[in-house]
């Protein structure tokens, strides 16, 4: 049977007491349920087995300890078990920072490790001010509606299967962080962080989220595979960066990216259907990169349409460059000593059809 612990208004006072503490390390070994206000002043550990529900209008607030003054605080629930937080739209559930002047990385994380039975849920929920808002290790989770902002990094995981939907990231100094991992991500928005989406040696499918206004790149992978559709990635330093990997990216809006629309490093992509406006330096920058570019709309670029920084040759497809006289500019072996040559093919009289944007 569950144990129901119910943290109820006295209604004399315009705050929650405090109902219920959990100070030092301490373990739930059964099915629990909290609903009000909870305080965590050491770790809380979930054992394997165990359910930890965590009703709509929660408030959950973690003290700060940092015993080896790193400016990291230790305190958190470890979840080996399952962790269900499923609140609603009018009334989240907030893990939050007990100090009086909060601060990223005040507490420690959300942290599941060999979590995998069952799933973990995080629906609806506020978290802020951690180390590590949600961290996994061979672990299975939904996010679902949440919000992830002034933590240190917002989400940060491995060897883990992971869905996200609707959620939003920001203000955060790394706003995803993942390897070796299964991700679904849709609707979501990574935006106003230091990194927007940082992986290497993942699968990854990426539709309709907004990757916008995060100061180093939108999205960066390494040795990885990713099929992004249908993506805003705007006004971030790099728009997307791939190193070894294997992508399709098509019918995205990239734009005003500071640096590159999308810059692909000894990688195999298909580039099809995407607009690509306004981009610092050039709109498609690639290093002895395999695959197709054709049929995007490529437009404004600062320097260069395609700038081929390796020595490989490569033969672009016909795209649209905003009109049937409009011709890319081009920068590689003809004006780069020991650059390899773009062979770009006529472009399109009318703008591709299919795009979404």
């Amino acid at each position: 049977m569950k144990v129901l612990l119910l943290l109820l208004l006295t209604g004399l006072v315009p705050t929650l007491a405090v109902a219920l503490e959990y100070r030092g390390e301490k373990t739930i070994y059964q099915d629990t349920v909290w609903q009000g206000e909870v305080l965590i002043d050491g770790i809380l550990t979930i054992a394997a087995g165990a359910t930890l529900e965590i009703r709509p209008g929660t408030r959950v607030s973690f003290t700060r300890r940092d015993t080896n003054n790193d400016g990291i605080g230790e305190n958190e629930i470890f979840a080996q078990g399952q962790l269900i937080a499923k609140g609603t739209a009018a009334r989240p559930i907030v893990f939050t920072s007990a100090e009086e002047s909060p601060q990223a990385g005040d507490w420690g994380a959300l942290n599941m490790m060999m979590s995998e039975e069952g799933g973990n849920l995080l629906e609806n929920c506020v978290v802020e001010y951690a180390y590590r808002g949600f961290h996994a290790h061979f672990s299975n989770a939904q996010l679902r509606d949440s919000l992830f902002r002034y933590n240190q990094r917002a989400a940060q995981f491995q060897e883990s299967d992971v869905s996200i939907d609707r959620c939003i990231f920001e203000y955060n100094f790394n706003g995803l962080q993942f390897r070796d991992s299964h991700v679904r991500m849709n609707n979501s928005r990574v935006s106003a962080n230091h990194w927007g989406v940082r992986a290497v040696y993942v699968e990854l499918q990426m539709s309709g989220n907004r990757i916008e206004n995060n100061l180093t790149n939108g999205i960066s992978l390494r040795d990885s595979k990713a099929q992004l559709r249908g993506n805003y990635i705007r006004f971030n330093r790099r728009g997307l960066y791939l190193q070894r990997s294997q992508a399709e990216i098509s019918l995205n809006q990239i734009e005003a990216n500071h640096e590159h629309g999308i810059y692909l490093e000894e990688s195999q992509a298909q580039i099809q259907e995407n607009q690509i406006l306004d981009s610092g330096r050039s709109g498609i920058k690639i290093f002895n990169l395999t695959g197709l570019i054709a049929n995007n709309f490529i437009r404004g670029s600062g320097e260069f349409t395609f700038f081929n920084a390796g020595t490989a040759d490569f033969s672009i497809g016909s795209n649209w460059y905003g009109g049937a006289e409009v011709l890319p500019q081009i920068l590689d072996g003809r004006n780069r000593a020991g650059a390899g040559i773009l062979t770009v093919a006529t472009p399109q009289a009318h703008p591709p059809e299919g795009q979404l944007f």
